[in-house]
């Protein structure tokens, strides 16, 4: 038996903290298009069933397209049974929206959760049994959830739920989930939502569980490969895979520009460690500057962006590089910018300011007294 888990796919996110609004709204018709294309994986590949672990929206009131697409997904596709487990974010107007389209029930392929424990038994084709049990959690069900949980531990049991993974829960703590309170309990694998950042751990000695994280990466807190997580059943044991999937990767980049004279060798720097590091040029990245330059070295980033941008979906460019200080240039200079120098280092002598502060307020004022920069 095969089975998909994926949660978090937060269709119409309105993804303009970073993107124009073309690009907007680019992303998210791909955000869709990859929740599509997980299916079309799945009946490819003969998966049973997807798991959706919470946050099929991002929003109550979604779009006609997204509800449209999602609906249709689930009904062009009798085959595989769909394991849908509500969030923080999703809302019940989706499932009255499909009542009122069909005009009817919701189809047998969609399975629902409440907010007590809901188990279905499932048969996949290769005639694999399963249980698949899941709640929603909230404010006043979260301790009540924890206690009334009781499995079938001779059988094979994959539990659903959508919240915050915690060592421990705090008092009146909502959608949190005391790891160590599922532990012992006979779950073979806990499929886990809310969690953005794909992890598979270690449950006890019998199960696994797993954040399998966002389909696609929507901003650049959601960097790496993102993707969903391949179930293979089989014999009462449970083998997690993760498959990458997203049509763009997010990157958070730190490239070291202290031999870089000027903005275009950081530009060539840059695409250095974008193809060492397998940035294609669909991808978006966050770039940090580093390493220690010249004294008169000062990066144009608005510029270094553009150039890049001409080529990659989306850069954006931070200079963390700092000055290096080299206090012997000028020391001896009798001029405005050798007492200037001097001053400074008379400053960190007395630990007033540190050596990282130094450099940077010698740069800025050896500038500033040559003409290249002004106060504003």
């Amino acid at each position: 038996m095969k089975l998909i888990h994926t949660a978090d796919i937060h269709l119409d996110s309105k993804l303009s903290r970073h993107l124009d609004d073309a690009r907007a709204a680019e992303r998210k018709n791909e955000l869709l298009s990859t929740f599509q294309n997980i299916v079309h994986y799945a009946v490819s590949n003969s998966v049973d069933a997807i798991l959706i672990a919470g946050d099929l929206f991002d929003i109550r009131n979604i779009s006609a397209t997204a509800r449209d697409a999602v609906i249709s997904v689930i009904l062009n596709n009798p085959n595989i049974t769909f394991f849908y487990l509500r969030g923080n974010h999703d809302a019940g107007a989706f499932l009255d929206a499909f009542k009122n389209r069909i005009q009817s029930d919701l189809p047998e392929n969609l399975k629902l959760f409440k907010e007590t424990w809901t188990s279905y038994h499932f048969t996949g084709q290769d005639g694999t049994e399963v249980v698949i049990t899941g709640a929603e959690i909230n404010r006043d069900n979260n301790t009540a959830l924890e206690s009334s949980l009781a499995l079938n531990q001779a059988e094979c049991n994959i539990v659903m739920l959508h919240g915050q993974e915690s060592e421990t829960k705090g008092k009146n703590d909502a959608e949190i989930i005391p790891i160590r309170s599922y532990q012992n309990r006979g779950i073979d694998y806990l499929a886990l939502g809310h969690i953005h950042q794909p992890k598979i751990a270690q449950l006890d000695a019998r199960g696994t569980y797993s954040y399998c994280g966002c389909p696609e990466g929507r901003g650049f807190d959601e960097i790496g490969p993102r993707g969903f997580n391949l179930l293979t059943v089989k014999d009462g044991t449970v083998d997690v895979r993760f498959v990458p999937f997203a049509q763009r990767i997010i990157y958070d980049m730190k490239v070291d520009v202290s031999n870089a004279l000027t903005n275009d060798d950081a530009v060539g720097l840059i695409r250095s460690a974008f193809e060492e590091g397998g940035v294609l040029f669909k991808d978006l990245a966050k770039v940090r500057l580093s390493g220690e330059t010249g004294i008169d070295v000062h990066f144009d980033i608005a510029y270094i962006a553009h150039v890049l941008n001409e080529n990659y979906y989306l850069i954006r460019v931070k200079d963390e590089s700092r000055p290096a200080v080299v206090y012997d240039s000028f020391i001896a200079d009798m001029s405005l910018k050798g007492e200037f120098v001097r001053m400074v280092k008379d400053a960190v002598d007395r630990e007033q300011i540190d050596e990282e502060d130094a450099g940077k307020i010698i740069a800025l004022g050896i500038r500033l007294l040559s003409g290249e920069e002004k106060l504003s």
